[in-house]
């Protein structure tokens, strides 16, 4: 295995552990033993558990970046765009479920750095976004009270957690569908939005 490899190796496991045991709770040695190498080749390319926990951040939050074009053509494609906002959140995080599970950890264990981190990665999506709901805030559309930068990051927020809990639950009848669970992400997120249909202008 090349000196590349083992450090691709060692961040992949360490995603792992840290999404299933917490960072406090994966030891460096269990990461090396996962790997197949020394802790002392685990150090060499990660000088401190620190160092690996921000390589492994600062993977996530690249390829996060490097899907943001995609996701920016499908909340600005005209009806729908909420809905697509929440399948593309979704498809990102289950196309590597160890994402939402370490993210999930992270939040609850540095909720403010954590919010930042993500804030500042999303920040084109998020102000595109909340460019389109003040637009609806002044149709009538959506409600006045809603902050819009608030908004879409409490969105990621709780599609990071639903997927997180989803991918915990063992498989089986009370495991909900994909389909299912995209469903009731964009009920809640269009809720907390859109102003009821008595209420609203009727085009949307």
């Amino acid at each position: 295995m090349s000196p590349m490899d083992n450090a691709e190796q060692i961040r992949l496991a360490a995603t792992r552990m840290f999404a299933m045991h917490g960072f406090d709770g994966a030891s460096l040695q269990a990461i090396s033993d996962q790997v197949g190498v020394t802790k002392q080749t685990l150090l060499y390319h990660y000088p401190s558990k620190d160092a690996l926990r921000q390589a492994v951040l600062d993977a996530l939050f690249q390829h996060w970046r490097s899907r943001l074009p995609k996701i920016l053509e499908a909340v600005t494609s005209g009806h729908g765009r909420f809905e697509a906002l929440t399948e593309e959140l979704i498809r990102f995080f289950e196309s590597d479920l160890d994402w939402a599970r370490l993210l999930t950890r992270e939040l609850l264990d540095n909720p403010k750095g954590m919010r930042e981190l993500i804030g500042t990665n999303l920040r084109p999506w998020i102000m595109l976004v909340a460019q389109y709901i003040r637009e609806g805030q002044q149709g009538g559309l959506i409600y006045e009270d809603v902050d819009p930068e608030a908004y879409v990051l409490e969105v990621v927020i709780l599609v990071i957690a639903v997927v997180a809990g989803h991918a915990g639950q063992s498989a089986g009848l009370s495991s909900p569908k994909p389909g299912a669970m995209r469903a009731e992400l964009t009920r809640m997120t269009r809720t907390a939005l859109f102003k009821h249909e008595s209420t609203a202008p009727s085009a949307r």
